[in-house]
């Protein structure tokens, strides 16, 4: 999905004193208290308890915003967390993440025998909230995904997903050419009210395509109500959203606070969410993490949004608040993302090099050790589709991955390959800008990466910024992406391999806002490599291309993969957690109670 890590300008730790810290996993103490430490003794729970009680307002304290309330637009795990319990696609996955379901559809999706039409019904009874008021039609469904074409919206991933839809490029072609009128794509008709049908050029696997229609594209927006909004560039849409779900936005000021109320036209016999909650109340600006987490811990009625913890806070929470603690694994990977269109990563002997050169187990440390996740050596992650093929623990045969401490000797070599005698970086090329998170633990990761970016010989320029600009305004904007994104990851869209590598790594996906694929890799065969892939039905041979395929994205090294993710998260004691495992982990607020 998306997006994937969840900041005021503050200095960077020193390596030095960060690798105190490190040592010591927080002070107070040995990270030998956590290593022995089993995941699974703080798994996430999710299903609420038998003993539900309704009402309350849970707080959920943040560090930076979300990148869009939009559902055409957001892309991002914290978005997510706002999208679901404010807006209703076609369908949608429950907290413990396997198998997708109806939401606003009223059943499975009727598929074609050659797999390339697409017919679901929506339920009847489904309403705006205020001010819009009405009904929801099939119509409204047509309009909130054809709209994600404009540039003011500029929704990260339809082309990646909905390019196979008859008319989709046609469609391209007229937002580009009127970008104040959202296009119609003719392969999208509403035979009536309640249905909606998707003709496709090319046959698509079942479960894919229906594992796109989960995403918040998929979601109803009213066009006469949002047309107004969507001829700007932005959207003002993002402001004046209305809801489908359980919950709907109260206020928002951006950076700052997010605050969700019950929707009065919500109707729980038309949708399996609970919502047992009054009100959710997302306050953003917590840039202190660290103090953060332990206000969670210690307080009443909060829980974590935009951020996993920091290594120090999930020491603290592991030891002293176990019951606390909320670890998800398979919550997807992260990486250091290399800018492979710009000098000197676009050789990519250079890329290799910094590969080689890279003491992931140091990366780990700064999530907190082993309890954060298990060592990466290639994209796909364990228990997903296509993880095996592509190797998986060991990963595939690259000498340049195979030293999860770094092999400096290694990097050295390849740095003479790229023409660098000394086996270091030499000449105006070294001068390189990097873009990260200005606080821990994104920040501890950034400072670890710049050390060894320099120990190559690289003149690293750092810029700490909030996590949603670093995206928004940074790595998923290709005119100012930098040469290095080193707090990137990526969590499944849904559960087909080709969600965790068409939108990250193909060249045809790269856009001018909200373009996922932050090393801009753009390689002619492997673009056609997955485009002939997407069209592969069978389960078994898919999961056989893709994790070739994510072999053959290590083989280019457009980025650094290192961790392969639990993500931690915490609660007040009179919370009663429950995690959305396909985001990671992080807290469904339709679903969470207060005790």
């Amino acid at each position: 999905m998306r997006f994937k890590w969840l900041r005021l300008l503050v200095p960077v730790v020193a390596i030095a004193a960060m690798s105190t810290a490190l040592a010591s996993c927080g002070g107070g103490g040995s990270s030998s208290e956590t290593e022995n430490l089993v995941p699974s003794k703080f798994a996430s729970p999710t299903a609420p308890p038998d003993n539900v009680k309704k009402g309350g307002t849970l707080t959920v304290i943040s560090s930076g915003d979300v990148d869009y309330i939009d559902p055409g637009a957001t892309y991002y795990v914290f978005g997510y967390e706002v999208s679901y319990a404010t807006q209703r696609p076609l369908y949608s996955y429950p907290p413990d993440g396997t198998n997708v379901e109806p939401d606003l559809a009223a059943g499975d999706a009727e598929v074609s025998s050659d797999n390339k039409t697409v017919t679901v019904t929506i339920r009847s009874g489904v309403k705006y909230s205020p001010p819009v008021n009405r009904e929801v039609t099939s119509q409204d469904v047509k309009y909130g995904i054809e709209r994600g074409l404009l540039p003011g919206v500029a929704n990260p991933y339809a082309i990646a997903y909905y390019n196979t839809l008859h008319g989709f490029k046609e469609a391209q072609a007229a937002a580009k050419k009127d970008p104040t009128t959202a296009p119609e794509i003719s392969g999208i008709t509403t035979p009536d009210d309640h249905t909606i049908v998707f003709q496709l050029d090319k046959p698509v696997a079942e479960q894919y395509f229906v594992g796109a229609l989960s995403l918040p594209l998929s979601a109803p927006v009213p066009e006469e109500y949002a047309k107004k909004y969507d001829s700007e560039n932005p959207s003002g849409y993002n402001l004046h959203t209305v809801a489908t779900g359980p919950y709907m936005v109260d206020s928002y000021s951006p950076g700052k606070e997010i605050k969700l109320v019950r929707n009065p036209n919500w109707d729980s016999a038309t949708d399996v969410r609970p919502a047992y909650l009054d009100e959710i109340d997302f306050q953003e600006g917590f840039s202190d993490t660290v103090s953060a987490t332990k206000k969670i811990l210690t307080g009443n009625g909060m829980v974590n949004g935009d951020y996993g913890l920091p290594a120090e806070s999930l020491k603290l929470a592991a030891t002293q608040y176990p019951n606390q603690l909320y670890l998800q694994p398979g919550s997807g990977n992260r990486y250091v993302s290399l800018n492979t269109q710009e000098p000197p990563f676009d050789d990519i002997n250079v890329r290799k090099a910094v590969i080689a050169n890279a003491d992931r187990v140091a990366y780990q440390k700064t999530r907190g050790g082993p309890l954060a996740g298990e060592i990466a050596t290639h994209y796909l992650y364990p228990d997903f589709p296509g993880f095996e093929e592509s190797g998986g623990l060991k990963g595939p045969d690259l000498d340049y991955i195979k030293s999860p401490t770094g092999d400096p000797d290694l990097a050295a070599s390849y740095m003479k390959k790229a023409g660098f005698s000394s086996g270091k970086c030499e000449g105006s090329d070294c001068d390189i800008t990097m873009v990260a998170d200005d606080s821990p633990p994104g920040s501890d990761t950034a400072a670890v990466v710049k050390d060894e970016l320099e120990q190559l010989g690289f003149h690293v320029s750092l810029q700490s910024v909030d996590h949603s600009t670093m995206y928004t305004k940074f790595c998923w904007v290709p005119k100012n992406t930098p040469n290095v994104c080193p707090n990137v990851g990526w969590v499944a869209d849904f559960r087909d391999p080709q969600t965790m590598l068409d939108p990250t790594f193909n060249g045809e996906n790269i856009i001018p806002s909200n373009n996922t694929n932050e090393p801009l890799l753009d390689v002619k065969a492997l673009n056609k490599e997955m485009d002939d892939a997407k069209t592969i039905v069978d389960t078994d041979q898919r999961n056989e291309a893709w994790g070739k395929i994510d072999e053959d994205v290590m083989a280019q090294a457009p980025a650094i993969p290192w961790l392969w993710d639990n993500e931690a998260n915490a609660a007040s004691s009179d919370v009663a957690y429950v995690g959305a495992a396909w985001n990671t982990g992080l807290v469904d607020v339709s679903y969470t109670s207060l005790k």
